[in-house]
């Protein structure tokens, strides 16, 4: 949650953004530490990228805080003598070449015996001055060809100067109690986190960092598996059982195609894994001003770098491969020409060429399936039409569901079983207390029906649904019901 925050003196008034993060989307119930860990690894991405990538516009952070009530504010607001430390330490550092990163916040030691028992940022307000969301002109304007070419340059720029850098393992930044910050903490993605809230076993711990890319492609998939037998509601019936089960029973066969040889161990660059039209800033013509939302930055093996699939419009499991294409072949352009501007730092590579050869053979789509929740119908639209040696789908999706486990026929009776239970669970909701028709409780289980079940409702994540539902019952002034999932209920 974002609160805005306005502070007034004699002469001036200033405006800060004050965030929060909501538990109950971090599956801190299930997993205690999430939220302090989301905090951990947005701080350490906003440090590192103060330091590494200063050509990149963000909201300047005055301070945050964890859980536990320790507080952390910018040494700008300390004494002298504190600044003039940390200046020689950072010179030290650099001279002995520790790998982790001194960042320019120091422990802010309560004077009055009051601590914030709740993570948060207070950051700085980005205003009309600055630039507003894309999101407020990009259905009207995003035809405009020439609007879509700054827009494209501008990501292109992004991506760029954060992928000069590359990083020796997979995995995320941390904030450390030393104030440091290192490359310490799990991939930690916003479909990881979405897996997670959705009551999926955890696979990678917080810990887990990987320095070869294959075992990471390995959980990654495991943690799809273990997303689908999770989920009571996962699949309709039995046909609907097997073709889920040989999507995943493909994905593993096929896992040895997502790395090249050469990228196995890395340098693995960082990657904005959650960039959507409400975290860029942009001015009149489009051009970047500002990125805000830095949680969910990783760095990652390089071939899952893609363009971002909402600029061609779609959902991702609307898109069209030859748009996709088209949008994708720009993008790389665009990034070629970046590229072209820049001397490489350290261990770069050529950023664009390695996009062009992930993109031809068809691998970019794997790793879109493993990112997303959109595994079923894109494994079936975009990667089965590759292979045509077994033409018949229903003969494909018998054999390879079959081989996705020893047990996969009681898979089937198993998730049947677990569909009938959900939708006598989720039934026993609009009877064992009756509501009027005008109910708001009942209108929000309503709505996230007909969401679900048409074409609006395809065409939104479940994050999205949610913040659909959530500003309804904003409006309503109503508290946050428990997320129910009815989009099984006829």
């Amino acid at each position: 949650v974002c609160v805005p925050i306005e502070i007034k003196s004699a002469d001036h008034a200033k405006l800060f953004r004050f965030r929060c993060p909501l538990p109950h989307k971090l599956a801190e119930a299930r997993y205690p530490g999430t939220v302090d860990e989301k905090m951990g690894c947005e701080v350490g991405a906003y440090v590192w990228m103060q330091e590494r990538c200063p050509d990149i516009r963000i909201p300047y952070l005055y301070g945050f805080g964890f859980s536990d009530g320790r507080c952390f504010t910018h040494e700008e607001q300390g004494p002298f003598y504190v600044r003039i430390a940390r200046i020689l330490q950072r010179c030290l550092r650099r001279c002995l070449g520790y790998s982790t990163v001194l960042s320019r916040y120091v422990l802010n030691l309560p004077t009055s015996g009051y601590q914030l028992s709740t993570a948060h940022m207070l950051l700085e307000h980005i205003g009309p001055g600055i630039g507003e969301m894309l999101s407020n002109t990009w259905d009207a304007e995003r035809n405009n060809p020439v609007k879509r070419h700054t827009l494209l340059r501008g990501l292109a720029m992004l991506f760029v100067s954060l992928a000069r850098v590359p990083q020796p393992r997979i995995g995320s930044f941390r904030f450390n109690d030393d104030c440091t910050v290192s490359l310490s903490n799990r991939p930690l993605t916003c479909s990881v986190m979405l897996w997670e809230i959705s009551h999926m076993p955890r696979t990678i711990e917080r810990d887990c960092t990987y320095s070869c890319a294959n075992p990471y492609v390995s959980d990654l998939i495991t943690s799809q598996d273990s997303m689908f037998l999770s989920a009571p509601n996962a699949a309709f019936d039995d046909e609907d059982c097997r073709g889920h089960m040989a999507a995943r029973s493909l994905v593993r066969l096929l896992s040895h195609r997502f790395i090249k040889r050469e990228h196995r161990y890395g340098p693995f660059p960082l990657q904005l894994t959650d960039v959507n039209t409400s975290n860029i800033y942009v001015d009149r013509g489009w051009n970047i001003t500002c990125l805000i939302d830095l949680e969910w930055i990783c760095a990652l093996p390089v071939e899952s770098l893609l363009v971002p699939h909402w600029l061609t419009g779609c959902a991702i499991n609307k898109l069209s491969e030859p748009e996709f294409d088209k949008m994708q072949r720009e993008f790389i352009h665009a990034v070629q020409k970046e590229e072209s501007k820049r001397t490489p730092v350290g261990h770069g590579f050529p950023l664009a060429r390695t996009m062009e050869e992930s993109w031809h053979p068809g691998v970019s789509w794997l790793w879109m399936v493993i990112h997303s929740n959109a595994m079923y119908s894109l494994v079936w639209k975009h990667i089965y039409p590759r292979f045509p040696v077994m033409a018949d789908r229903v003969l494909a999706e018998a054999v390879l569901s079959g081989c996705w486990r020893e047990d996969s026929a009681q898979v089937i009776r198993d998730k049947a079983d677990q569909l009938k239970e959900h939708r006598q669970h989720v039934a026993s909701l609009f009877t064992s207390h009756p509501a009027p028709a005008s109910s708001p409780q009942l209108l929000l289980h309503l709505l996230d029906l007909i969401l679900h079940f048409h074409n609006f409702g395809h065409s939104l994540s479940f994050l999205s649904r949610q913040r659909v539902l959530d500003g309804l019952l904003r409006t309503w002034g109503l508290e946050r019901v428990p997320y129910y999932t009815i989009d099984m209920v006829l």
